[in-house]
């Protein structure tokens, strides 16, 4: 399970592969994406649902994954694949889901504190709407305070999505101890910082460009969904090729 350094120009690749295993099945993928979009607005109105769909998301990615393998063997994607990951070492991948839950609020945490009054401000306008969106003067106070508690954010949550980029799938496919996949994982991504960085450097300008378009619907998650039919098959394919490829053995087939 050792991971292995790729060049960057393996960043794109990763993306036009992804891309490859969604005109494979664009219907199904399309048809997933909604079911997961339409559970994160339903479930958000009530808060202890939403956290556990936070918890059960990486079984739901690596249920996501099955399908990319189902594509890659000439097998069709189904709904059903979203379920897979309940299958194997489901107690695991909700551990990964409660370690991302309590990372990010950590984090949010430390970014109040740091932003203080001008972080909610700011959080206060977005959230009540274009309506109550504080004064121009206020905003433009309380933007130094924000751009360093964002910064701080962000140095503090790179190590944690690092360590969890990879680790449902090291959990699934490798039968992995949890922090032997987060630190796998962590390490993958430190050897590949360079495709990693072409590959979210494009999921930037693609995401910008998606903001734009969904920007009259005040919805700005959308853009996020609207990506997620390519990105989400990447991640299998970047997956595959800093730890299967030169391997003949195939991870561990779904019970």
């Amino acid at each position: 399970m050792e991971p292995r350094t790729v060049s960057a120009g393996h960043g794109w690749s990763w993306l036009t592969e992804g891309f490859s295993l969604f005109r494979r099945s664009p219907g199904v993928w399309l048809a997933l994406i909604l079911i997961l979009f339409a559970a994160t607005n339903v479930l958000r109105v009530v808060p202890i649902l939403g956290v556990v769909f936070v918890l059960l998301m990486p079984v739901f990615i690596v249920g996501l994954m099955e399908g990319c393998r189902a594509l890659e063997r000439g097998e069709p994607l189904q709904i059903a694949h979203l379920a897979q990951g309940f299958r194997r070492h489901a107690a695991q991948l909700v551990t990964l889901g409660g370690i991302s839950l309590v990372g990010n609020l950590l984090v949010m945490m430390i970014m109040f504190e740091v932003g203080g009054d001008a972080m909610s401000t700011i959080a206060k306008g977005i959230s009540q709407g274009a309506g109550a969106t504080p004064p121009p003067a206020e905003i433009n106070a309380a933007l130094p305070a924000v751009a360093r508690a964002m910064f701080i954010g962000s140095l503090l949550s790179l190590p944690l999505l690092m360590a969890l980029w990879y680790s449902p799938l090291l959990v699934h496919f490798h039968d992995a101890p949890t922090l032997e996949a987060l630190k796998s994982s962590l390490m993958a991504c430190v050897k590949n910082a360079l495709p990693l960085l072409v590959y979210g450097g494009v999921i930037f300008v693609a995401l910008y460009i998606a903001m734009r378009i969904v920007m009259p619907f005040g919805r700005f998650d959308l853009a996020l969904w609207l990506l997620a039919p390519v990105v989400l098959p990447s991640l299998y394919a970047s997956y595959k090729d800093i730890y299967l490829a030169g391997i003949t053995r195939e991870p561990a087939p779904s019970e």
